[in-house]
């Protein structure tokens, strides 16, 4: 789908946000494209576009720093996509929204209980080690991990 400045691709098991065009490079920079694999998304925000307003979908990752200043915040994360008010785009990404959700949670799925600080640490390496977290926010996970 193709949004106001990059372009989201939903995958079986992950996505990938692209940015595209002056808005994408001004916004995010030279960055390429960012894959965030569905198994590392811990909650998906969405805010429908209006007429006025642009409408967003934002991913918080494990070990990642959510944004909490709307649409113009979410217009520079690189967790987010951001979409216009136009060809049905707000019915779009509600479907993709709920199609992440399902495969990041299944529907009738028991919770897996506590998860030892080990398995978190074993993840959040392997998240660095495949280029989805920065040194920066493994360091910062592991430190709330550990805390």
């Amino acid at each position: 789908m193709k949004g106001v400045q990059d372009t989201l691709e939903v995958f079986e098991d992950r996505l990938t946000i692209t940015p595209k065009g002056v808005l994408g490079f001004l916004n995010k920079g030279l960055q390429g494209t960012k894959t965030i694999p569905f198994s590392s998304i811990k909650a998906v925000q969405h805010r429908e576009a209006g007429w006025i307003a642009n409408g967003f979908l934002q991913f918080t990752i494990l070990g990642g720093t959510e944004n909490m200043g709307g649409v113009f915040s979410a217009a520079k994360d690189e967790n987010s996509f951001i979409f216009s008010n136009s060809d049905n785009n707000n019915a779009r990404v509600t479907e993709i929204k709920e199609f992440i959700e399902q495969a990041v949670a299944p529907v009738g799925q028991a919770s897996a209980g506590p998860v030892s600080i080990g398995d978190e640490l074993v993840k959040l390496a392997s998240l660095r080690a495949q280029g989805i977290l920065t040194e920066e926010e493994f360091q910062a996970a592991k430190k709330k991990i550990l805390s």
